[in-house]
C-alpha cells in the first residue's frame, strides 16, 4: 500500500524562475558568437536537432552575451521538439532562473507549464509561433534606471559584472490512507482496517547563486538546498543538493569547482563532495578530472561519503564534422577496497534527418558490462518523429555495495569477515540483475489542433541467484507496456489542453488498462485550472482490481517572481483475489509558493 504515496509525489515540483541582478548591460555579441547561433538556426532549419542542441548548449555556456537569453530558451525548445521532455523542463527553468523579466519569459513559462501538466510537446519541425525565432538581430538597450545606470557606470570602470539570482519556496505537503483488509481463507475473517498518514511534512527550499564576472575570469557561488519538517515524527532534515564556488579561467578556459557539485558526463557520478577540473586544450579536446566523495543522497551531510570518486574525461568535440565523443574512466574507493572502477565511452552523433546517442560502459572490477544503450531519432516525410531506443544496463548498478542487499550486517568490511572479499565480489554481481528494454515512440500531428503520439516498450530481467543466504529471485519474463495519447489545444476555448490516454501492460502476473484524460482552462492570463481523471483495470491471476484517480491543479502567477500551486486528489481501489478483499483509499494535498530574487 505504501508504494501509493507515489501519486502525490509525481507533483510536487514548484518550480519556477529565479531572478537575475545584474550591474551592467549585456555586451554586444562578436562575430564568433553570431555565426555560432546563424550554424545553430540553420540546424534548426533542417531539423538537425542534436547538433541545434551542440551549437546552442556551447552559445549558452559561454560568458553573458547579447544572445544568451535566446539561445536558452531555444535550447529548451529543442529538446522539447526532440522528445526529450526531462532535459526540456531543466532547460526552462534554467532560462527562468537566470532571466524571470526576459523578453522570453512568457513563453518560457507556459511552455513549462504544458510539461508540467502533461500537455503535448513541441511537436517535430515546429511552425514559427511554437519555437521562439531565432534571427540575429542586434538587441535594443533596454530601459535602466538610475541605480542600474550608476552600476553600469561602476562597471565600466571596474570591468566587473555581479550577477544574483534566486529563488524561495515553501511548500506544504499532506497524504493519508485508509486500508480495509478482509482474508477469505479458510473462511472469510473479520474487516481490519487501518488509517496511515503517509506524509505530514513542510518543506521549505531556498537556491541562490553568485556570478562575478570579468574580462579574466569568472566566479561562480552557488547554492541550492531544501530543509524539510515532519510533522508526524517531528523530525527535521537537510537535502543539500549543490553547494560548490567555481573559477573559469577566460583566457584558457579552464574551470576549477570545489563543493557539492554535479558531474559531467553524469556517467562518472551523478554529484561528488570534492573538486572537478575541465581543462580545453586548444585542438578540440577538453580533458576533465574530478577527486571526492561519492553522494548517495541528498539528505549525506556534506563529505560524510565512506568512499572517495576519482574520475577522469577526455571529450573529442565536432569530431567527424557533427559529433562528440568522450572517454571517461571512474573508481570508487575505500582504504584497499575498490567498489566500481568503470571504462565508458558516450558517443552522440547528427546527421541529415537522423540523430544518434550512444553510451557504454565496462567494469573493469567485476569484468562485466554494466551498461549499453543506442537511442536514435529520425524525422519522416509527413514530419512526424520517431525514435527508438535499446537499453542494456545492471540493476541496481554493478558496486561492491550491491552485495550487502539481503545481509544482517550494514558494512562491506562486516560482510568480508564473513565471507572472504572473493565472494563478496561474486554476491556483489549476483545481486545485480540483467536488464534488457526496447522502445519505439511515434508523434505526429493529425490536423492543426491534434497531435498523437503512440509509444510501445519491451522489458526482461534476468532475475538474480540465491547466494549468501539470499534467496533467488526469478526473472519477470517478457513485459510490454504500450501506449496511445491525443493531445489538442484551443478545442473548447483559446489556450486550453486537452490530453486523452489510454496505456496498457502485460506483466509477468497481471494485465493492466488505464484511461486518463485532463484539460488545461485559462481562468485568465495568470490563473491555470487542471483536472484530471484516470481509471484503471488490473486483471490478476487470480483475481483483478479497479482504481479511480481525480485530482486537480491550480496555478496562479501573482507577479513574474510570485506563483502559487495547489494540488489535490486521491486514489480510490477495489481489489479482489482468492485469498483476500482488500479496499484502499488514498487522499493528498499540496499547496505552495515560490518567489524569486
Amino acid at each position: 500500500m505504501r508504494k501509493i504515496t507515489s501519486i502525490g509525489l509525481t507533483v510536487l515540483a514548484l518550480q519556477i524562475g529565479q531572478a537575475e541582478i545584474t550591474t551592467a548591460q549585456t555586451a554586444a555579441p562578436g562575430g564568433a558568437i553570431e555565426s555560432l547561433m546563424q550554424q545553430a538556426q540553420q540546424a534548426m532549419d533542417g531539423q538537425e536537432y542534436i547538433r541545434a542542441v551542440q551549437l546552442l548548449t556551447r552559445l549558452t555556456s559561454m560568458p553573458e552575451h547579447a544572445f544568451s537569453a535566446r539561445a536558452q530558451e531555444l535550447l529548451g525548445n529543442v529538446r522539447e521538439a526532440n522528445g526529450q521532455l526531462a532535459h526540456a523542463k531543466a532547460e526552462y527553468e534554467t532560462y527562468l532562473q537566470k532571466y524571470p523579466n526576459g523578453e522570453g519569459a512568457g513563453r518560457v513559462q507556459a511552455r513549462l507549464n504544458g510539461l508540467l501538466s502533461g500537455a503535448a510537446p513541441i511537436p517535430p519541425n515546429p511552425p514559427a509561433p511554437t519555437i521562439a525565432t531565432a534571427r540575429v538581430t542586434r538587441p535594443v538597450a533596454p530601459r535602466r534606471s538610475a541605480t542600474a545606470t550608476a552600476a553600469a557606470a561602476d562597471t565600466a570602470a571596474t570591468g566587473t559584472t555581479v550577477r544574483d539570482r534566486g529563488l524561495l519556496s515553501l511548500t506544504y505537503r499532506y497524504n493519508e490512507g485508509t486500508t480495509e483488509l478482509t482474508d477469505l481463507t479458510p473462511t472469510p475473517g473479520p474487516l481490519t482496517e487501518e488509517e496511515d498518514t503517509f506524509q505530514n511534512a513542510l518543506v521549505a527550499g531556498l537556491s541562490f547563486s553568485r556570478i562575478i564576472d570579468n574580462k579574466d575570469r569568472k566566479v561562480n557561488f552557488t547554492f541550492s538546498g531544501l530543509v524539510d519538517h515532519d510533522f508526524e515524527d517531528n523530525e527535521t532534515n537537510l537535502r543539500l543538493s549543490e553547494a560548490f564556488f567555481s573559477v573559469e579561467n577566460k583566457a584558457s578556459g579552464r574551470v576549477v569547482t570545489v563543493g557539492r557539485q554535479r558531474l559531467d558526463p553524469r556517467a562518472i557520478a551523478y554529484r561528488t563532495d570534492g573538486v572537478s577540473l575541465k581543462w580545453p586544450t586548444g585542438n578540440g579536446v577538453t580533458l576533465g578530472a574530478v577527486l571526492g566523495r561519492v553522494v548517495e543522497n541528498t539528505r549525506d551531510d556534506f563529505l560524510s561519503g565512506d568512499r572517495w570518486l576519482l574520475g577522469a574525461s577526455a571529450t573529442w568535440e565536432d569530431l567527424g564534422g557533427d559529433a562528440d565523443l568522450t572517454l571517461y574512466t571512474a573508481m570508487e574507493r575505500d582504504g584497499d577496497l575498490t567498489y566500481r572502477h568503470a571504462l565508458g565511452v558516450e558517443y552522440e552523433r547528427s546527421f541529415d534527418k537522423l540523430g544518434i546517442y550512444a553510451n557504454a560502459e565496462y567494469d573493469l572490477k567485476f569484468q562485466e558490462f554494466s551498461r549499453a544503450l543506442v537511442t536514435g531519432s529520425t524525422t519522416l516525410e509527413n514530419n512526424a518523429r520517431v525514435t527508438g531506443r535499446l537499453t542494456y544496463y545492471r540493476s541496481p548498478s554493478l558496486n561492491l555495495q550491491s552485495a550487502l542487499i539481503g545481509q544482517s550486517v550494514g558494512t562491506v568490511e562486516e560482510l568480508i569477515l564473513l565471507f572472504g572479499k572473493d565472494a563478496v565480489e561474486d554476491l556483489a554481481v549476483d545481486r545485480t540483475s540483467k536488464v534488457t528494454t526496447l522502445g519505439l515512440t511515434y508523434f505526429g500531428k493529425l490536423n492543426e489542433k491534434w497531435d498523437m503520439s503512440v509509444d510501445g516498450t519491451l522489458y526482461h530481467s534476468s532475475g538474480t541467484p540465491a547466494s549468501g543466504g539470499v534467496a533467488a529471485v526469478s526473472g519477470d519474463g517478457v513485459q510490454s507496456y504500450y501506449g496511445l495519447r491525443f493531445t489538442g489545444s484551443n478545442i473548447f476555448m483559446d489556450d486550453d489542453r486537452v490530453n486523452l490516454g489510454l496505456r496498457y501492460a502485460d506483466a509477468t502476473n497481471s494485465n493492466l488498462y488505464v484511461a486518463d484524460g485532463s484539460i488545461r482552462i485559462p481562468l485568465s492570463d495568470d490563473v491555470y485550472l487542471s483536472p484530471r481523471l484516470r481509471v484503471g483495470y488490473r486483471d490478476l491471476t487470480d483475481g483483478d482490481e479497479t482504481f479511480v484517480m481525480p485530482s486537480v491543479n491550480v496555478r496562479y502567477r501573482i507577479d513574474r517572481s510570485t506563483q502559487l500551486q495547489f494540488d489535490a486528489g486521491g486514489r480510490w481501489s477495489d481489489k479482489d483475489t482468492s485469498t483476500i478483499s482488500l479496499k484502499q483509499k488514498e487522499l493528498y494535498f499540496i499547496a505552495g509558493v515560490t518567489k524569486s530574487f
